[in-house]
């Protein structure tokens, strides 16, 4: 995920992460279709084929991740308005310094962001 979010700086980069049991064991990098550094859109046809692909392996939607490659670490007025699967955790990568991004997961549902806790295994 990370190695995606840089490769892609300055640009907003994006994707899903599926599994199963809280456990992420799959990725899927999507192209942003707007191509900018403030927004993100993921491409509809990539976004589907993984979707689709998560449900015929009975696995479920666990994460949606992008970057803010300026900051903020948080989730922007635009993310808490654009949370289309309340069900999955949304994971900022602040890359406002590249080499040392900072990860942060949360929820947000009906326009409440809380931040969870997380971790790599």
């Amino acid at each position: 995920m990370l190695k995606q979010l840089q490769t892609d700086y300055p640009l907003e980069a994006c994707g899903l992460l599926a599994g199963s049991d809280y456990l992420a064991t799959r990725l899927y990098a999507i192209d942003n279709i707007l191509h900018s550094p403030t927004t993100y859109e993921m491409d509809p046809r990539q976004q589907v084929k993984a979707l689709l692909e998560i449900e015929a392996l009975g696995e479920r939607l666990l994460a949606i991740y992008h970057s803010h490659p300026q900051g903020p670490q948080t989730p922007s007025a635009t993310d808490v308005a654009q949370a289309y699967y309340p069900e999955a955790i949304q994971i900022i990568v602040s890359l406002e310094e590249p080499a040392w991004p900072v990860v942060r997961a949360f929820t947000v549902r009906d326009g409440r962001v809380d931040e969870i806790s997380w971790m790599v295994v």
